[in-house]
């Protein structure tokens, strides 16, 4: 079907594609520097008694020769390259003379520098079995190679990429251990400026096991406790052995909701072993781990006392205001209304008022000299505390 050749094969593509980073992982290897590398090459040299030796690496459009001997190249094109008859293979490939081949009598390699009249070459193939290069044996001159040779050539092929697997890996695990210590320094100052923010809190902290035992607390929650029931607050011993007898009950009741998964939050009178009661506003928060389990409750706790106190009074301060305005857009009206309008029949008489028309000022006036008193009744204690 003709669709089958326009789409390339998944299975083919994704083998590509991974081969392709591979292929540049390796790349960034230097094998110039690699001791051991440059043993194999000689090694190899010698065994196939050629003066030209390469370990190259296969990309999509060029091959990379990323170690050699006797040969002044850095890289080549895939397509005039001998090593790309390897790419299916991973048998050695052995050409005793290019110029009665006819892969590589016309090839430039051939035909100009360096002049190949023998190639040999075995496939790198990974441990993942992506074949990515080869290693190769060239001479000017043709030759007989026989099949203990090709054996040994596969066995050093074999070996070149244990090696750079080898220090391929070492790399990884030393940019590994630098992320990880470069993360360990962050992770650490993460630490520290939380564990600032959570001494300074002026709130009481508390993180508390699912069976009641103390794992960390705040310098307020150590207080807190110390000046309450002058106990010091310990990790490990049971939360229960700090509070108060009538608030032990109902924190076991949501402590047992928290561990549940609850988050609860409430508003608490709570009386001191002294027998002086404060309100707390409490919460419990669970604490999971990445499987969805509750490890620890995050106890906090809030002294609210003094807002609570202030409720009534602010209640009765707005109340207050109310009345206040009320008797200012009702009241006020009537005889500053009557006021006005008499000073207006006077001002018509040229200032010259009459006795009724004086007798009717003065009754405005003392209702609204009332209004005034009525309002400054109302307001009381409280706009003067609003006002201070």
């Amino acid at each position: 079907m003709p669709y089958l050749h326009i789409f390339p094969d998944p299975y083919h593509e994704f083998i590509r594609i991974q081969k392709a980073k591979i292929v540049k992982l390796f790349s960034a290897l230097n094998f110039s520097q690699s001791q051991k590398i440059n043993d194999v090459l000689k090694l190899a040299a010698e065994t196939a008694n050629v003066p030209m030796v390469t370990i190259s690496l296969m990309g999509k459009d060029t091959q990379f020769i990323k170690s050699n001997i006797g040969l002044d190249v850095d890289e080549g094109s895939r397509e005039t390259s001998f090593c790309k008859y390897l790419l299916d293979s991973k048998e050695v490939l052995v050409v005793p003379d290019t110029l009665v081949d006819d892969r590589f009598m016309n090839n430039p390699a051939v035909v100009s520098y360096p002049d190949i009249r023998f190639y040999a070459g075995a496939p790198l193939i990974s441990n993942a079995g992506y074949h990515i290069g080869s290693l190769c044996v060239y001479d000017q001159i043709p030759h007989i190679f026989t099949k203990s040779r090709q054996q040994i050539l596969g066995i050093l092929a074999t070996q070149v990429m244990h090696i750079m697997e080898l220090e391929l890996a070492v790399i990884l695990a030393d940019k590994r251990i630098n992320h990880l210590a470069n993360w360990g320094t962050k992770k650490a100052s993460l630490e520290r400026k939380l564990r600032a923010f959570f001494e300074r809190s002026p709130l009481c902290h508390t993180l508390i096991s699912p069976n009641f035992r103390i794992l960390d607390f705040n310098i307020a929650a150590a207080t807190f406790i110390k000046d309450t029931h002058d106990l010091r607050l310990q990790v490990g011993k049971n939360i229960r052995n700090y509070l108060s007898k009538t608030f032990r009950v109902l924190f076991s009741l949501y402590f047992k909701k928290a561990v549940g998964g609850e988050h609860i939050k409430q508003e608490v009178l709570i009386k001191n072993d002294a027998g002086v009661s404060k309100w707390w506003e409490v919460s419990l928060d669970p604490v999971t781990n990445e499987a969805g389990q509750v490890t620890s409750i995050a106890y906090n706790a809030t002294n609210i006392n003094d807002r609570k106190m202030q409720l009534p009074e602010i209640s009765a301060q707005n109340k207050a205001l109310s009345n206040i305005a009320y008797i200012q857009s009702h009241q006020y009206r009537r005889p500053v209304a009557s006021i006005l309008g008499l000073f207006e029949l006077i001002r018509a008489d040229n200032y010259q008022p009459d006795r009724e028309c004086l007798i009717l000022m003065e009754k405005a006036v003392n209702e609204l000299d009332l209004v005034i008193k009525q309002v400054v009744d109302v307001a009381g204690p409280h706009t003067s505390k609003v006002s201070a």
